[in-house]
């Protein structure tokens, strides 16, 4: 008798018949993106994840039933299969679950059209021939168009087209964060196939926070540098990655303050372990991103408009009733971080200001701003609101900073008491010119007395 209610999925994913779980069918569907894995949805060619060599391993069972039993699904810990095969899995491959035979295809079915070419063939079994066309797609898109979006910089450029690749071979965790960079900008660039890219991207940034954290306890001259430019570019594809969701939100969508939260964290804890080998890195192939260029940089008009606010708000912040004298000196000092960043990042010779200040600040934060960041504690908030009027100005050079301006701007808006907008009279005047400035109101036709004029 069958259920009541029950709608079978006969047009899912292979990668969900595999697990033997339910695909909703979305393009890609939510388990393949939970998981990190190339839907078939999207990619034809995707293979799903091959049984692990514990269960190959295991006792055959000869009873028909038992063979029959469907698998459980696989945890979100186990590792999905690397877009880029590892190398024992290509020489020793398993049959590809779905891949039907074709004439000419197997020399030992005697209808081999071409036999010159099959006595070269070292396997037999049918492999998807096509799954690493898309990682080569990415690489592609990484050295042609993706770098010129990290720097204005011909030196920078160089290293980023020569050096990481050549590092990225023998570390592989920078492998797959450059083309998770790489395919999250085409997600960018290409919003007809959006989804599939960001689910491509966030694959290979799974796989490269991975192979990251396997390193981090025993960094050594060998492998630092590549766990800082890795470090580097994981920071760029959160931003870009947390960006894309907000423009398709869905019911598990964070606020962009605790989006921005998490960053700050990410940001801290990657200092904080880089730091003990910096010297490794500046003497390293990545050295050039520690050097300033020997010519000077356009400078941000931004940066002295801020400068000229901050005494008004180390003044509200003194004289404040409602701030308990232990608050008030560390959020002081968070304002004094604030201001020095600013100057730091006016020095003529400083090339991508707008994103070294994003990432500055946020290094010196203490862990009880970071609470009353969470506890929506408006003191802590009109700090953080002078700090995001800098992604209006960095949203237009960045991709990866789209649309964070608007997000952040008007969650801390709505989250200040009102008896403290006062405070934040500025940001909210300098952000509502530079909306106006880029969505200019269309100009009204005349009416009857214009048209007679």
């Amino acid at each position: 008798m069958p259920r009541l209610g029950h709608k079978k999925s006969r047009n899912g994913c292979r990668q969900c018949k595999v697990r033997h779980v339910k695909c909703d069918e979305n393009k890609p569907c939510s388990n393949c993106a939970r998981h990190g894995v190339i839907c078939s949805l999207i990619d034809p060619n995707a293979i799903p994840t091959p049984p692990s060599a514990s269960s190959s391993a295991a006792p055959k069972r000869t009873t028909k039933a038992l063979a029959e039993r469907p698998k459980k699904e696989s945890s979100v810990e186990q590792q999905p299969l690397p877009s880029a095969f590892p190398i024992d899995y290509v020489l020793n491959p398993s049959p590809a679950p779905t891949a039907p035979t074709t004439e000419g295809d197997s020399p030992s079915s005697g209808s081999d059209t071409f036999p010159f070419l099959s006595k070269f063939v070292h396997k037999r079994e049918h492999v998807q021939p096509n799954y690493w066309v898309r990682d080569l797609e990415l690489l592609h898109h990484w050295m042609t168009e993706a770098i010129d979006t990290l720097s204005r910089r011909e030196d920078v450029r160089h290293m980023w087209l020569h050096v990481g690749p050549k590092q990225a071979i023998i570390h592989t965790f920078l492998m797959h964060e450059i083309l998770a960079f790489s395919a999250l900008h085409m997600a960018y660039v290409q919003p007809d196939q959006r989804k599939a890219y960001y689910a491509l991207g966030i694959h290979h940034q799974d796989l490269s926070i991975r192979g990251t954290r396997r390193v981090l306890h025993n960094i050594a001259e060998d492998n630092a540098p590549a766990v800082f430019a890795t470090s580097m570019l994981v920071t760029l594809t959160v931003f870009a990655a947390r960006g894309l969701d907000a423009m398709d939100p869905g019911p598990n969508t964070q606020s962009a303050i605790d989006d921005l939260i998490d960053i700050f964290a990410l940001i801290q804890g990657i200092g904080g372990v880089i730091a003990s080998s910096q010297m490794l890195v500046i003497n390293g192939p990545f050295g050039p991103l520690f050097r300033d260029p020997v010519y000077e940089i356009p400078p941000q008009p931004l940066f002295a408009e801020l400068l000229e606010h901050i005494p008004p708000l180390v003044h509200f912040i003194e004289h404040q009733p409602d701030i308990e004298d232990d608050m008030r000196r560390e959020l002081l000092e968070m304002i004094t971080f604030l201001r020095n960043t600013t100057v730091r990042s006016m020095r003529p010779c400083m090339d991508n200001r707008e994103v070294r200040f994003l990432f500055w600040w946020p290094l010196h934060l203490s862990p009880n701003y970071f609470t009353w960041l969470r506890q929506r504690h408006s003191a802590a908030l009109i700090i953080l609101v002078h700090y995001a009027t800098v992604f209006y100005v960095a949203e237009p050079l960045y991709w990866f900073m789209t649309g964070w301006a608007e997000r952040v701007s008007r969650s801390i808006v709505e989250a200040i008491d009102p008896s403290w907008q006062v405070a934040i009279q500025w940001p909210l005047q300098y952000m509502e010119a530079v909306r106006e400035a880029r969505h200019p109101p269309p100009p009204q036709e005349p009416g009857i007395e214009g048209a007679a004029l």
